[in-house]
């Protein structure tokens, strides 16, 4: 009787936990203060929060799909895109915006990425090396995300002929042609 007691409120807990997940639940689901996230919640745009800082005040969210029907290419293979080599977390929407004033190849994976709305959110980018990383990280939170044999792009240049990508299945991150193609997903600072 008393495991049938638990196994009642068990599932009470989590079946309230979803419904309060699809109603919306108050914005972040951390136990912490209001306006806080933690990794795996709906951030303010509606994608995942896949990293934090300030105790969850700032971070990153990836929209909750592949922005890419078809795989993508980097584009601009044999142009040198100033400003779009950096890597670290903090720097994808630079990188974005520097590839977009200096490339004009279409469809290119910032494109897509820079494109992208959500919940009436258009300020998404294709994610920095580092910032790909982190979402490589937290894929299962994410979800959705391929382990295909292609991987996913991110903003950063390696040279005129190549840019940094990751190969979920693995985890290993690679310098490709930029012509190659590959998946893309949108990342937003919050």
């Amino acid at each position: 009787m008393r495991n049938h007691q638990s196994l009642l409120k068990l599932f009470l807990i989590i079946n309230v936990t979803a419904w309060l997940a699809a109603c919306g639940g108050g914005g972040s689901s951390s136990d912490s203060e209001p306006g806080l996230y933690a990794i795996g919640d709906k951030g303010p745009a509606g994608g995942i929060v896949f990293y934090i800082t300030e105790g969850g005040l700032h971070g990153l969210e990836a929209a909750p799909v592949d922005q890419s029907i078809t795989f993508t290419p980097w584009g601009c293979r044999g142009t040198l895109i100033a400003g779009a080599d950096e890597t670290a977390i903090g720097t994808g929407a630079q990188n974005t915006a520097d590839i977009l004033a200096g490339c004009t190849d279409t469809p290119i994976a910032a494109d897509i990425a820079a494109g992208y709305t959500l919940n009436g959110f258009n300020d998404w980018f294709l994610p920095s090396k580092d910032e790909l990383r982190e979402l490589y990280g937290n894929r299962w939170v994410v979800g959705g995300l391929s382990d295909a044999e292609k991987g996913y792009w991110s903003s950063s240049e390696t040279n005129v002929d190549e840019a940094q990508g990751l190969i979920f299945h693995t985890g290993r991150h690679n310098s490709a042609s930029k012509h190659i193609p590959a998946r893309v997903r949108a990342v937003r600072a919050f």
